[in-house]
């Protein structure tokens, strides 16, 4: 055998031994040393509207995720702190670590009743409209007090009610008869407003076209001038100037 032979056998027998153990140690690895799963990072987003802000919070991180507190607005059907919508919504893929958007409720929306005792019923509706409330039922009572103003409300002012919620008025009638008001030398325009307001009806104006007295002031009226007078009665007025055609 010459050496050429012997180097061939030889480099056959390395590249064979080389091989088996290059796969034996293959083998090995791979039930020794098994190949590492890959990790999962994505998540289902739980639904979590109905729970309140502090359930919600545990349920997402025990899933690896994390709570992140959105708008939060007045809601009649939900108490404080109630989750009312989330996002991503539920059944949505997310990644671990990822924030949910969670909009929290206030719950229901309370006022104070405004101070309106004592003004009059005009007034006392401007001022429950702007506090988002609404006027109830109104009632009348016979009262030392002018006419329209506002005796009680109920509930009382101050109180704290929801929104909106219905204001009730008890309002003075006026008293059963009032000494009747001097009108002369007013305009016809302030005299009708002040005898309305007292409760008294004017009736049809008579003209004086040879008064001195400006136009459309009042000249005369009946009944006089401090003479009592009951609520709803009728004055008639007497007015300078002509008649408007």
């Amino acid at each position: 055998m010459n050496s050429r032979t012997l180097k061939r056998r030889i480099g056959a027998y390395l590249a064979s031994a080389l091989g088996g153990f290059g796969i034996a140690y293959a083998v090995v690895a791979i039930f020794i040393f098994p190949p590492t799963p890959p990790v999962v990072t994505d998540v289902k987003v739980p639904n979590v509207v109905g729970l309140t802000y502090g359930q919600a919070s545990k349920r997402l991180k025990a899933l690896g995720l994390k709570a992140d507190k959105g708008i939060q607005r007045y809601d009649d059907a939900n108490p404080t702190g109630v989750v009312l919508s989330q996002n991503p919504v539920a059944s949505a893929t997310a990644s671990k670590g990822d924030a949910i958007t969670l909009d929290v409720s206030l719950g229901e929306r309370h006022t104070q009743v405004p101070a309106i005792v004592g003004i009059t019923q005009e007034r006392a509706r401007l001022a429950i409209e702007n506090a988002s409330l609404q006027v109830g039922t109104v009632s009348q009572v016979k009262d030392p007090a002018p006419r329209g103003q506002v005796l009680k409300s109920e509930p009382a002012p101050g109180t704290s009610v929801p929104v909106p919620s219905a204001v009730n008025l008890t309002v003075s009638a006026g008293p059963d008869s009032i000494g009747m008001p001097d009108v002369t030398g007013q305009s016809y325009i302030q005299a009708r407003a002040l005898l309305a307001q007292l409760g008294l009806v004017v009736g049809q104006a008579v003209y004086d076209p040879t008064s001195a007295l400006p136009q459309n002031t009042v000249v005369s009226q009946s009944p006089a001038a401090n003479s009592p007078v009951a609520a709803g009665s009728t004055v008639s007025l007497t007015i300078a100037g002509h008649s408007p055609q």
